[in-house]
């Protein structure tokens, strides 16, 4: 864990890291496996072995059953069958989860692995030593070798953001005033209004809103700031939000702005309990809002709109930021270098980052339907429907 957290990792990616170690040591405990006393004795896993930890990398550590890892008894040995009987249960009853969660799984397992043989090996006699090192980059080859690829292939259904029709309807639903609104209190209201403008007017992700605190917004000028703030000790949430980009500040509209602070003077300061946390978003009982109370808001709103072409999270309020920059640089005729350079800023990416591909495909599918269309205008096909006239 000291090589992330030097190098400055969030805290979802070290979480990351936790699960998918406590997931190779749960299986090695089921099994049976002493992974440090082989080690000693210049012995690596065997390919089978890392295969059963290729194949729990595609569940939820949840679904698996692990009741005999704290029941050891007189004995080491346990009937492989009722392993495989256990396991068979389990990948019945659940769904895996994603490729891109297995493929980081097995990928962390195998680097720590692969440190732990180095470290144990430096101890041991030359022989023993050269032999572990010879049979762990074996079957580490042969385990890194079931990373699943994540097909960059499939983009149909390849989430979008809205489009302006649509953004324009769920702006009018979340409007504190709209006979739509789903939402009863007034406090309530305004709060999950000013999220959508929010998330809509700086493409901003969920984390980074909840990691806003008061402390962040510009007094004189309708600026706020981004800032990372890993394990921030004044954040009481057990899963904290974070900052995946690079800190930043970001300009508002002066009426955005203001409603900001309208929100802090006029419906944040009457919770009390508000008053002791340094977020800007909070729940209706003071406490800093959650993620999941994020998505809930989204799964309420999306009832609230039903009929929308997308199915709408917060995370598509980036996609749709991303979209609406692409159209304004377009009007202004900005070159691609500077468009790019702008939309890394302004997100927080790296200078050279490619992330923006992945937030425009609206725009740049309505581009590339206008320059087909454009090409086949030069095609001289006759108008059938008129010589049939």
């Amino acid at each position: 864990m000291a090589k992330y957290r030097k190098r400055g990792r969030a805290a979802n990616t070290i979480h990351a890291v936790c699960t998918a170690l406590a997931l190779l040591y749960r299986e090695l405990a089921e099994a049976r496996i002493d992974l440090l006393g082989r080690l000693r004795d210049g012995e690596f896993l065997t390919i089978p072995e890392l295969n059963r930890l290729a194949e729990a990398a595609q569940y939820w550590v949840t679904d698996l059953s692990y009741e005999d890892v704290d029941k050891l008894g007189s004995t080491n040995v346990i009937d492989i069958k009722r392993i495989g009987m256990r396991r068979k249960v389990a990948v019945e009853e659940v769904k895996p989860v994603n490729v891109a969660t297995q493929a980081t799984r097995i990928r962390y397992m195998a680097d720590f692995l692969e440190f732990l043989a180095t470290y144990m090996g430096a101890s041991l006699s030359a022989p023993l030593r050269q032999k572990l090192a010879l049979d762990s980059a074996h079957a580490l080859a042969a385990f890194r070798a079931q990373v699943p690829s994540v097909s960059k292939r499939a983009k149909l259904g390849a989430r979008e953001g809205l489009s302006k029709e649509d953004q324009d309807r769920v702006l009018n639903v979340v409007h504190p005033d709209s006979p739509d609104n789903p939402w009863e209190r007034g406090f309530v209201r305004y709060r999950n209004w000013l999220i959508v403008v929010l998330l809509l007017a700086t493409g901003m992700r969920r984390g980074e809103l909840l990691g806003i605190q008061i402390g962040d917004l510009d007094q004189r000028q309708p600026k706020v700031r981004i800032i990372r703030r890993a394990d921030a000790i004044e954040d009481p949430r057990r899963i904290q939000p974070n900052t995946k980009t690079n800190d930043r500040e970001v300009e508002l509209r002066p009426a955005i702005m203001r409603a900001v602070w309208d929100y802090i003077r006029h419906h944040r300061q009457k919770i009390k309990a508000a008053r002791k946390y340094p977020q800007l978003i909070v729940a209706d009982d003071g406490q800093p809002l959650s993620l999941k109370s994020i998505d809930k808001i989204f799964a309420q709103l999306r009832e609230a709109c039903p009929g929308l072409p997308v199915r709408l999270t917060s995370h598509v309020m980036r996609h749709t930021w991303n979209e609406r920059f692409s159209e304004q640089a377009e009007l202004l005729g900005l070159t691609d270098a500077v468009e790019e350079k702008a939309r890394n800023e302004q997100q927080g990416w790296a200078d050279d980052s490619k992330s923006s591909k992945d937030y425009t495909r609206r725009h740049a599918s309505r581009k590339g339907r206008e320059l087909s269309l454009k090409l086949q205008e030069q095609l001289d096909v006759p108008d059938q429907s008129k010589s049939d006239q």
